[in-house]
């Protein structure tokens, strides 16, 4: 694509985004009846379409990752239309019921979707917009739908256990009663008012949220999102991909969990996602199970099917089981935010050892592009670090003496060898997050090959200098 035509297809990506949320506002001035022509009608769309474009402009330089995704720009405009049908229809009843705007719902998704800083802001324009609708203005509407929102989103982030939901109930419903109480004794109105519009919003508070969680399994798939949620889904290890990695290549297995450890520690130190990082770790070599025994950590000793093949046919088959492990992936529906792992964690690298029997046995006639891997570099830090860690993990294996020294020795090795190829020229790390990294590698690392005292073999034990005596 030449680069007018990348330039054309940005600006279509951007009028596309801004026609979507400025209809926003034409839904808005329509639900509310102030369409009807002349100086009002410009007047609300004027109004409502600043209201949205706040929001974009919000988005687009503080949050792009949301704004890039179409999908989410959707998803955001069809919330605040719903939302604000919701609101027209609550405007009818005689007083207009503002406790009836499930802003909560929003409020809700819109924080385990994304985060809650976006959720908040969402919620205050959400409750600006409707705050500056007629038949609401003149009401403490705008300081009820702020506080609830706020409430909601602050009562969510991330949902970690199912009894969570009861406690964003509760704080959304206390939001509701605190606030309508406020309003009420300010505005000198009865016990039995204050009361009612009390209850109204606890059980605005159940459906919303109720209805956020039931919502959120369709619109995790709809937007690509893989919220912590879905990870745990996909972490459980009795998951077919993952049992059959288990059972049909246990070395591998192996490793994945400790590069799972590793990556997770490290994510974690430098303020990335560590469960989605444990987690695409889990599934990054599910293509081994293709070929389980041309890997060597699924190899006997003594037994390698590489010898009887050429070096170009050997590199071939490790290189595929990254197009495998798609293949695999897609197959078992794993998410795209895991999926990237597995075509990233070695990103462009070469596969030196089979390059270098090649030029042994081939001299220079030996084409390099042969022996690397199809990428991409790495693209987060959760991935980048993944790379890392499966280096590093692999690297410490070959140590005959696995002292503390050494380990940071070759941590620091692999991390140069990586910034050197470029793979991690993509990725989101500075180097001073690189050396936190390091330092959680060696940390974990080094617990894991922590050494023993030698056990008495007269009482069942086993020393350094172990023989059997059990009779052939």
């Amino acid at each position: 694509m030449t680069p007018r035509a990348t330039l054309a297809a940005a600006a279509g990506a951007h009028l596309v985004r801004w026609a979507i949320l400025l209809a926003v506002a034409v839904c808005a001035t329509a639900l509310f009846g102030g369409l009807g022509g002349g100086r009002s009608a410009a007047g609300a769309l004027l109004t409502n379409g600043l209201v949205v474009t706040v929001l974009g402009l919000t988005m687009m330089f503080y949050r792009p990752a949301v704004y890039r995704s179409l999908r989410a720009v959707t998803l955001i405009a069809v919330a605040f239309v719903v939302v604000l049908a919701i609101a027209a229809a609550a405007a009818r009843s005689d007083p207009p019921r503002p406790e009836l705007i499930p802003i909560a719902l929003v409020a809700v998704l819109f924080s385990v979707l994304f985060d809650p800083r976006v959720s908040v802001f969402a919620s205050v324009m959400l409750a600006t917009l409707v705050g500056l609708q007629p038949p609401y203005r003149a009401s403490s509407t705008l300081f009820l739908l702020l506080i609830v929102g706020a409430a909601a989103a602050f009562s969510v982030r991330v949902i970690r256990r199912r009894d969570q939901v009861y406690y964003s109930i509760l704080v959304t419903a206390l939001a509701y009663a605190l606030a309508q109480l406020g309003i009420g004794l300010t505005a000198g109105s009865p016990a039995a008012a204050i009361w009612h519009a009390v209850l109204l919003g606890g059980v605005n508070s159940v459906v919303s949220v109720a209805l956020a969680l039931m919502l959120l399994p369709p619109l995790e798939e709809f937007t690509g999102i893989d919220t912590y949620l879905k990870l745990l889904e996909w972490s459980d290890l009795n998951r077919p991909l993952l049992r059959r990695l288990s059972v049909e290549a246990p070395g591998t297995f192996a490793h994945t969990m400790r590069i799972a450890n590793l990556a997770e520690a490290a994510c974690d130190a430098v303020g990335a996602n560590g469960l989605l990082a444990r987690v695409g770790a889990y599934y990054h070599d599910v293509g081994k199970l293709k070929k389980p025994e041309y890997f060597v950590e699924n190899q006997p000793r003594g037994r390698n099917p590489h010898d009887k093949l050429k070096p170009a046919t050997s590199a071939s088959i490790i290189r595929n089981h990254v197009r495998e492990g798609v293949e695999l992936a897609q197959e078992h529906g794993l998410p795209v935010g895991l999926q990237a792992f597995i075509r990233e964690h070695h990103g462009t690298g070469r596969i030196a050892y089979f390059l270098q029997k090649a030029k042994e046995r081939d001299g220079s006639s030996v084409d390099p592009m042969d022996f690397e891997y199809p990428g991409p570099v790495p693209q987060t830090a959760e991935t980048a670090i993944c790379m890392l860690a499966d280096g590093v993990e692999a690297s410490a294996h070959v140590l005959h003496d696995a002292n503390p020294q050494k380990i940071r020795e070759v941590i620091d090795h692999i991390v140069r060898q990586r910034i050197e190829q470029g793979q991690l020229r993509e990725a989101p790390l500075t180097l001073k997050q690189l050396e936190v990294v390091k330092e959680q590698f060696a940390r974990v690392l080094i617990g894991m090959y922590h050494h023993r005292i030698d056990y008495p073999s007269a009482s069942g034990g086993v020393t350094a200098e172990f023989a059997s005596t059990t009779p052939a």
